[in-house]
């Protein structure tokens, strides 16, 4: 008896998207609070080296200490909250293809899912715990050296409740270390016995739909879904890249050039090098806005050009005629984030930031701007690109499990760039 085609299956499940929705959230918080502290020190060291009148005349240096604590608090939380969002996603990814294999044994989800599930959920939970209790750890062993040989922490009961906190969060850490390694024995069986399934039927799923893809009527892609090209997107992003790094560097250099470490005198030179570093600093502050400018320009064109394809090939693919194109023309809409995560993850980034600065305004008692409506967008922003990623993942699944069903590309890999491919040589030189 001849043994059915494995095909590749477009996956969902509402928890599943749930978790994967929150996970794109935190994803899109860090990278907030990143932004908001390189911003905070570009316009802090600018802002004393080349405008100091307006600097504090606005009066933005309390605005900027406080907020820098905020980013320590939010950065705090994030460590600790994104490791468990992260394993209650990928348990949920479990449970989603093990329902799918008892469904359907043929049915084989598509790269990305089975990238997630290299190893068990329980291992991310230990990781996570491991690495808190350490860090609690060495917190806690500075403050028993204090203690130890500190008469005066010694007599201090805040110092000897310190130290009964971080005795606590040590056990609590523990426990989740501990709480990983069962799910983790639990779940190996489960991810091994995957592996293997996938293993045998991912070959099996590409050769069906070569076949059926060969079979098929050579077609064209409509022009607008490949122009601009990935190599001219690409292009594009390693020129904002370079300048930005450029920019940086030199930014980097204006400071090194006032201050040589963080303890040292600031240095101030004969002129002309003292103009010509105010110049530096402010012309390399000017660029890095100016590249920021421009890479949310670039992002935002790149979203909508995202949206306005998906929408095109799904209405190309509509008739459900097979068709044969070449399968790396259509592997960003089917392997990398779609236009509404993309545009949830720029949201989150930019609630994060927005949260950053109005909670340290609030802290600053800095008056220059209501804080409030402030504070209220940012928080909209976040939830808004949440309820994006919601409404979005059903439509996802099914959008693309039509391009599937039209077009059989197989796993659709992106076509390798240069640099993916250096790091593919390194990888492999060095499993060697």
């Amino acid at each position: 008896m001849r043994e059915p085609d494995a095909v590749f299956i477009e996956v969902r499940s509402s928890g599943w998207a749930l978790w994967r929705t929150l996970l794109d959230t935190c994803v899109g918080l860090i990278v907030g609070v990143l932004y908001a502290f390189l911003a905070i020190l570009v316009c802090g060291i600018v802002g004393e080296e080349a405008l100091s009148t307006l600097y504090w005349r606005v009066d933005l240096d309390p605005l900027f200490r406080a907020s820098m604590g905020v980013i320590l608090l939010v950065g705090a939380i994030l460590a600790v909250t994104v490791p468990f969002v992260l394993v209650a996603e990928r348990a949920a990814a479990l449970r989603l293809v093990e329902k799918l294999a008892e469904k359907n044994p043929s049915a084989v989800p598509p790269q990305r899912i089975r990238a997630e599930l290299q190893t068990s959920p329980g291992q991310y939970l230990r990781r996570t715990g491991l690495a808190v209790f350490w860090s609690i750890v060495g917190v806690g062993s500075l403050f028993a050296l204090m203690v130890v040989f500190t008469d005066e922490f010694r007599e201090d009961p805040v110092m000897w409740g310190a130290l009964g906190i971080v005795a606590v969060l040590a056990v609590a850490a523990g426990l989740v270390v501990s709480a990983g390694g069962r799910l983790m024995l639990r779940d190996a069986p489960r991810v091994a016995a995957l592996q293997a399934r996938w293993k045998a039927q991912v070959p099996r799923a590409e050769d069906t739909d070569r076949r059926r893809r060969e079979a098929a009527p050579r077609t064209v892609l409509p022009r607008w879904l490949v122009v601009p090209s990935a190599r001219v997107v690409a292009r594009i992003a390693a020129v904002l890249t370079t300048a930005t790094l450029a920019s940086l560097g030199a930014f980097m250099l204006s400071v090194y050039m006032r201050q040589q470490c963080r303890t040292c005198d600031p240095v101030y030179w004969d002129e002309p090098i003292e103009n010509g570093i105010d110049v530096l600093s402010l012309g390399s502050g000017a660029a890095i806005a100016l590249c920021a400018v421009l890479g949310v320009v670039a992002w935002t064109g790149g979203v909508v050009l995202q949206a306005s394809r998906e929408v095109a090939v799904t209405r190309w693919v509509a008739t459900g005629d097979i068709r044969m194109v070449d399968p790396e023309l259509i592997a960003p809409l089917l392997s990398g984030n779609r236009a509404l995560v993309r545009l949830q993850l720029g949201l989150s980034t930019l609630g994060a930031a927005g949260i950053v600065f109005a909670t340290g305004a609030v802290w600053a008692e800095w008056t220059v701007v209501d804080v409030g409506p402030v504070l209220g967008v940012a928080v909209g922003l976040v939830l808004v690109g949440v309820v994006l990623g919601l409404i979005d993942s059903p439509r996802a699944r099914r959008e693309r499990q039509a391009v599937r069903d039209a077009l059989h590309p197989g796993e659709a890999m992106p076509r390798q760039t240069p640099l993916k491919t250096a790091r593919a040589a390194a990888g492999a030189r060095s499993d060697d």
